[in-house]
Order: C-alpha cells, then structure tokens, then sequence
C-alpha cells in the first residue's frame, strides 16, 4: 500500500501565555505553562492530522543554540550579537574543554513518554553548527572543537533513548550551518556521524535548511549515518509554476544520489514555505508533492514544512499543516 507520512519538522508558535514572560517566570510556573503548551500544540498536530508530532512545537526551549550552549560546562558567555536584520542572540565562547552541565532535551521527553502515544522526533543542534556559532577560545581548530560538541551530544542522545525505552526515538540533528563552508563537508559528515556513533533503537533524521547549494550535502550522503533528510523546498518554489516545479529540481538529484546506495535514505519535503503568511492551497501542495514523486517513490517520501513554523501565528501554522495534510490524502487517490 502506498502511503506518504506527514511530519512536524520544528518549532512553532508558542501561546501568548508562555511567550510572554518566558525568561522571567518562577520554575514551577514556567514548567506548568510549559507543558500545558506543549499539551495544547500536540493536540492541534493532531487535528491537523499529522503522522509525526514532534516534539510539540519546542515548548521548552526559546531557540537552538543558548539553549544546549548554556548547559554545557567550558562555555561562557560575553553578551549578545546580532545574527541577521534586527535578530540577537548570546553567542558563547568556548574556553576550557567542555561536557555536559545538565541534560537540555530530557525533561520534555520525559513528559512526552508520560503524556503522548505515537511517533515522536526530538531535534537537537548539530555539532557542526555549535561549532560554528561559537568563538572558539581554547580547542585547537575548527575540527577539534566540532568533535567535542559531538561527543558531548552523543552522551545527550543516549539519555533521551534510555528515557523512551524500547520504542523506536526519532532524533533529528539540525544542522542550519552544514553548507556554509564547502571546504568542511568532511568535516560535517564526521562530527554528524559522532554525535549518534554507537546508538540502538534510533531513526536518524538531518534538517538541513535554506542551503544555497544542497549538492554538497548530496556528496556525503552515502557515508552519513542518516536515515531521512528533511530539506527545504518550498522556499524556492514560485505559486504559479504550474505543473513544472523549478523549486523541487534538487529533488531529482537526491533521487539519483540516492539509486547509487545500497541502503535507500527518505527524503522529508518542504511544501510549505515558513515565511509566509500566505497559506498554500492543497492545490498547490498537490503538485509539488506530484512533481517529487516522478523521482522518488512514496515509501521514501514524507512531508513537512520547509523549518520550524514559530515565525507564523499558531492559527496560520495550523491551516498550513492541515492543508499539507490534505494535499497528501488527495495525492495518494490517485497514485
């Protein structure tokens, strides 16, 4: 039977509950708001109709790189910089060897095991990217550094998989900074296949976003210990490219990557652009979803939006969701 899964890739929208006050609030406040958060976004996953819930949203953290960064020992931080427009964030500098403070993944997890029946991702900052956002005070070079983030991830990752237990833990490695430096894809490939090295009863995930140039990441794909790429397309996408998708050619060359390896990898398609306010008819998902599978096969196909959705309203998040939804159970009448 054919069938194609539907995916939540990322963050989104937090209530105005929580997003309000998030950094101020007593611990115990912070926790219940949080989890109620976190309760209500997997509800509205659910009505969406997804396949894969996530994490729900990633209610307990504010972005991707302090969060980890600030619970790992040998990082201090010097104050904020500003990352693109008018956007800031406290960037750390690494100055002794660094290990883990504290787990930054657990405690969620721990209440999604509690609380939740059905497939769940958990996405974690990639070594190469803690890497490459940090000042690096201390290791020798670029190398050094990115392979100590990985084992201090690989020790994180395996803490989440003891917490869920027997069941199948999808982990997805966010590496925004994969392509930025194409001298380093060896480098990316090692630092990603340390971080899960040695890890039963996971499914592997790489989220690679907005990257000017993705054949570099198709270069590596037969040497990385990655089962489903979840990439951006949507982005590049015009509305009214009729039945031609200039935006999904990439697509084409994943397929041909992929037919040269022995073990097939999935491809997670982005269908929905995240910057947009503008909701996608299922119409158009229709077609790109259709366009892909000229390449791929269904079974190596799942859908998501291109990154996290917590740039748009929750209601905008949800009507996109929804009609990726859709556009998945229209396209799968006709193949």
């Amino acid at each position: 039977m054919n069938y194609i899964k539907t995916q939540e890739i990322g963050s989104f929208r937090k209530p105005d509950y929580l997003s309000k006050g998030f950094k101020k609030m007593d611990r115990e406040i912070f926790i219940e708001k949080t989890k109620q958060a976190t309760l209500e976004t997997l509800d509205l996953f659910k009505r969406a109709g997804l396949d894969n819930l996530g994490i729900g949203g990633e209610m307990f953290r504010w972005e991707m790189y302090e969060h980890p960064a600030s619970r790992v020992k040998g990082i201090e931080f010097y104050g904020p910089v500003r990352s693109f427009d008018n956007r800031f964030y406290n960037k750390g500098s690494v100055i002794s060897d660094i290990s883990r403070k504290e787990s930054w993944h657990s405690e969620e997890v721990r209440f999604l095991r509690e609380s939740v029946q059905g497939e769940i991702k958990v996405p974690i900052t990639g070594p190469y990217t803690m890497m490459d956002w940090s000042f690096n005070e201390y290791y020798r070079d670029r190398e050094e550094l990115a392979l100590a983030f990985s084992r201090v991830i690989n020790q994180e990752i395996r803490d989440l998989k003891s917490i869920w237990g027997d069941k199948t833990l999808q982990i997805q490695i966010d590496e925004p900074a994969a392509t930025s430096h194409p001298s380093e894809m060896d480098l990316v490939k090692e630092s990603v296949n340390e971080s899960i090295s040695g890890i039963g009863g996971i499914e592997t995930h790489l989220h690679v976003c907005y990257s000017t140039n993705y054949n570099l990441l198709f270069g590596i794909m037969g040497d990385m210990k990655i089962d489903v790429y979840n990439l951006e397309f949507a982005n590049r996408d015009r509305t009214d490219g009729g039945d031609e998708r200039e935006g999904y050619s990439d697509v084409k060359k994943f397929a041909e990557m992929n037919e040269t390896l022995s073990k097939k990898r999935t491809l997670g398609l982005g269908v929905t652009d995240v910057h947009l306010d503008f909701v996608e008819p299922v119409q158009l998902i229709e077609k790109r979803i259709l366009y892909s599978l000229k390449y791929m096969e269904p079974d190596q196909l799942r859908l998501n939006p291109d990154c996290g959705l917590r740039t748009r309203s929750r209601e905008i998040g949800f009507q996109k969701l929804a009609n990726m939804v859709s556009a998945r159970d229209e396209v799968l009448k006709k193949i």
